[in-house]
């Protein structure tokens, strides 16, 4: 096995750019499992965990923040600098277990590959029959399916968008930036080329009056993926009136999902209605939700856990004001 590890990052992106076949580790509790697994088989691997452009937690000036790719999900779980930020915080203390938030990056949370049962478990005909994620030409969760519907179950992810955070991203062009809800792309494809390298994240300065929250559901109560989850944050004035609300499903299908009602619903209402403004969204949510179904749940049944977990965001904030 050819692995590198670059002394800084102009010589990591050029190493990508040589080597196409090349996959980037930091923490790797993402990619290394599946090469246990032997679900992927990949022969070069570029480290790029202890790069400074990728390190840290920096307050700029306007009072927004920016987290470097590589810190650990428990960095930020209890990093003082983001204690506004009560989403994050929440979601990145749910990730797994204790020892994978040691060692996972928030990075590879929000570039994580998209999971179903039928490829991340193998089922024994998975060598002969192979769907989207294996190079077939077929989806065997939905047969009809022209791509690829594995679910994205990153808990950091929805937090992100919530907050309209920024990803700041490096290749051989330079530097660029996009929102996180655009690194996301139809059939779990992902917007950022081969030898590009994800920097970090920057969150906007917090506004006053503003809460948050993040919920999910799961089988076990530790070391699993969401089987749905919701991040919503509100802005609120001096009269307690929302001035700007986003409310962001996770493992909703193959990206997050922004439920854009919630938004045009709740701006200009009062935070004390919380309660009833979330029962008059609950109809609308599961049109947010893909009916994706295996082996834990199917889908009139994942509907009914979006519905859960945003009531119980709802609640957590309610819980504060």
């Amino acid at each position: 096995m050819n692995v590198s590890k670059p002394e800084n990052l102009e010589e990591a992106i050029r190493f990508l750019s040589d080597h196409q076949e090349a996959r980037i580790v930091a923490g790797g509790t993402d990619l290394l499992p599946r090469i246990n697994q032997k679900l992927e088989a990949h022969d070069t691997l570029c480290y790029i965990d202890d790069l400074p452009e990728m390190s840290g937690v920096v307050v700029a000036k306007d009072g927004g923040v920016f987290i470097g790719a590589s810190v650990r999900l428990f960095e930020i779980a209890v990093n003082k600098e983001l204690s506004g930020y009560t989403a994050l915080l929440q979601a990145a203390s749910k990730v797994a277990s204790p020892q994978i938030r040691n060692q996972a990056t928030i990075g590879g949370n929000i570039l994580q590959e998209n999971r179903c049962m039928y490829f991340n478990n193998q089922v024994p005909w998975s060598d002969v029959n192979h769907c989207f994620k294996w190079g077939g030409k077929q989806c065997f969760q939905y047969k009809s399916s022209k791509e690829c519907v594995a679910l994205f179950q990153s808990d950091v992810a929805p937090v992100l968008i919530a907050f309209d955070a920024v990803a700041v991203i490096c290749g051989p062009d330079g530097r660029r930036e996009l929102p996180v809800e655009e690194l996301y792309l139809k059939a779990g494809r992902k917007n950022i080329a081969h030898n590009e390298i994800l920097l970090g994240i920057k969150l906007p300065a917090l506004m006053e009056g503003v809460f948050s929250a993040y919920a999910r559901k799961t089988i076990r109560g530790s070391f699993d993926f969401p089987l749905l989850s919701c991040a919503v944050r509100l802005v609120t004035g001096e009269d307690r009136v929302i001035k700007d609300a986003k409310v962001v499903f996770g493992s909703a299908g193959v990206m997050p999902a922004v439920f854009q009602v919630a938004e045009d619903v709740m701006v200009g209402k009062k935070i004390n209605e919380l309660t009833a403004l979330a029962d008059t969204l609950k109809p609308a949510v599961s049109k947010v939700i893909m009916p994706f179904r295996d082996t834990r749940v199917n889908g009139p049944v994942r509907k009914d856990m979006a519905k859960e977990v945003f009531s119980k965001a709802i609640t957590q904030i309610e819980q504060v004001t």
